[in-house]
């Protein structure tokens, strides 16, 4: 496959919340950073993991995948989405929040993915959002006051 091809793989395997096929396309050495967080890879995973638990119906809306100008380069948008339906625990993510579901729905402004590939796995991925997105978006649309 491809530099696109096995992104655009780990991104459809995001949206339909595989994370057994993700993982076995991320590196060992593998990198997840968005908003105020760098994840390793077990660490992403768990991450992962929480929000498809918190968020069972999230979807991330990836479209207009391109190649960078950089080989192994992958970027793409996104407009993510969901019902807050379970428990979304951030305490292993160093934020003290442990909140039961509240049937309350996000729509996230649009923001960029972007994946590197290198030696067929994927190494990175960082999301850029904007105003309003990623996670502290989220708990805003959920209502949750941040001290």
């Amino acid at each position: 496959m491809s530099d696109y091809e096995i992104a655009k793989r780990a991104a459809d395997l995001l949206e339909a919340r595989d994370l057994k096929g993700f993982q076995a396309l991320l590196a060992d050495d593998f990198r997840a950073k968005g908003g105020t967080l760098e994840l390793n890879k077990q660490q992403a995973l768990g991450y992962f993991q929480m929000f498809f638990t918190a968020f069972p119906d999230h979807s991330f809306g990836f479209a207009n995948f391109e190649v960078g100008e950089m080989d192994g380069w992958i970027s793409c948008t996104a407009q993510e989405t969901g019902t807050h339906k379970g428990v979304l625990d951030l305490h292993p993510f160093g934020k003290p929040i442990s909140l039961p579901p509240t049937g309350r729905s996000f729509k996230l402004p649009q923001c960029v993915f972007t994946f590197r590939v290198a030696g067929d796995k994927v190494t990175y991925i960082s999301e850029s959002t904007g105003e309003g997105g990623g996670l502290a978006g989220i708990l805003e649309q959920l209502e949750v006051k941040l001290s």
